[in-house]
């Protein structure tokens, strides 16, 4: 029940928030029904669940035939030829046991499947949000070339009337072929994270994606606590080694009944031919004969070391999920602390931008009036650059401090 409180807890935070990114939500369902990888892990799940009936099977049965190269005589007449049927039959329960320790096996199969979609879901937004930060980083430099080229047409104005400098139109020029060249550099970049999306949801890597959003500083709308709990019961890497534990205590009671005898019955059929030097009662009876077997596990070393390897199996996969839940909540802990850097960060640019473009319109009044201080306005309009590269550098930062931490939350 906790659980249940726990996810509907996480599901009402994260309400507000749902169409938001659409564009990633598409792309992450892409990448679920088109990953090579994640069908590949689905494909064997349903086939590991094809195990536990073939385990449930009683062993084939035996069927024998034999001939005899010098007739057995009997008083009744010779034997021709033998034929007989066996049947195995193992301890009651070993079969039962079989089946579910094949069907445990591929339920864990099962969290690696939903682990990996965990993977892939992040893997799409990590990829996303790089090429955003390109993508709108050109918008920032285009918007500010344009700004810089209002900048050119007054300082030539300036020169064309007699009263400014030519230098002051070729520091312009300098910068704005510097951003002209960095929007070519930015627009190559953007094929790495592109090429990434694309493996992941396996098409041509050129393929294009277009921006259906546009990112804000996104809050974290998650308690730490309630977060921890929920990724210790449902986090399906977690439940993976906790099935796996299962599995191998039930690997236990197998080996226990594994080292119980085993029993076997069989009929055998006797052609016995007529004699022709006599007639005695029951001449050429054929012969019907019942037997049973047992098979008796009497070599126990095998059966005690199973049982030794199944144990310490059961504490090195307690070990493994120990490291990983402290692993998983040292990531959000960082995560945590990435997204507050971000938020103090978004703060600090806002505000300097918004000095920044005060301190430009004074200076470009100041320029237009008498020419002077051309250096520090032209400075101060790369600053705005600047500033508005790092609050999109910020924003992005938060979005990816959200995604580490939904990294691990199944919904």
């Amino acid at each position: 029940m906790s659980h249940i409180i726990i996810k509907l807890s996480l599901f009402l935070f994260l309400l507000p928030m749902v169409g938001k990114s659409q564009a990633v939500a598409d792309l992450i369902d892409i990448a679920k029904n088109n990953n090579l990888e994640l069908k590949a892990l689905q494909r064997e799940y349903e086939a590991a669940l094809e195990i536990a009936p073939q385990l449930s099977q009683l062993p084939n049965p035996e069927v024998s035939l034999g001939g005899f190269v010098a007739p057995v005589e009997t008083r009744l007449g010779a034997q021709s030829f033998r034929i007989g049927a066996s049947q195995m039959f193992p301890w009651f329960g070993t079969l039962d046991a079989k089946a579910e320790v094949a069907m445990s096996s591929a339920l864990a199969l099962r969290e690696r499947v939903a682990s990996r979609a965990l993977e892939l879901s992040y893997e799409v937004k990590a990829a996303y949000y790089q090429w955003y930060e390109l993508d709108r980083s050109q918008t920032i430099i285009r918007r500010n070339l344009n700004l810089l080229k209002v900048l050119r047409q007054l300082a030539l104005t300036r020169v064309e009337s007699g009263k400014g400098s030519a230098a002051d139109v070729l520091r312009v020029d300098l910068k704005i072929d510097e951003m002209e060249e960095e929007l070519t550099i930015l627009e190559r970049t953007k094929d790495k994270p592109l090429a990434d999306i694309n493996q992941v949801l396996n098409r041509p890597l050129s393929s294009p994606i277009r921006i259906q959003d546009s990112l804000t500083f996104t809050v974290l709308p998650y308690n730490k606590d309630t977060l921890a709990s929920y990724i210790r019961a449902n986090h399906p890497m977690l439940r993976l080694f906790t099935m796996q534990q299962e599995t191998a205590k039930r690997k236990m009671a197998l080996n226990t009944l594994d080292g119980k005898p085993a029993f076997g019955v069989g009929l055998d059929y006797i052609m016995v031919t007529p004699r022709s030097d006599a007639t005695p009662m029951n001449n050429g009876r054929d012969i019907f004969q019942l037997s049973a077997r047992v098979s008796i596990p009497l070599y126990r070393k095998k059966y005690d070391a199973k049982e030794r390897e199944e144990q310490l199996k059961i504490a090195a996969l307690q070990d493994r999920k120990s490291d990983t839940e402290s692993l998983f909540l040292a990531t959000i802990e960082k995560a945590y602390t990435d997204h507050e850097i971000a938020r103090l960060r978004q703060g600090l640019y806002t505000q300097q931008k918004a000095t920044t473009e005060a301190a430009i319109r004074l200076l470009t009044t100041e320029y237009s009036t008498n020419g002077r201080r051309f250096d520090e306005l032209l400075l101060l309009e790369m600053d705005l650059v600047n500033y508005d590269l790092k609050t999109l550098k910020a924003i992005v930062q938060s979005q990816l401090a959200k995604a580490r931490i939904e990294r691990y939350i199944a919904f």
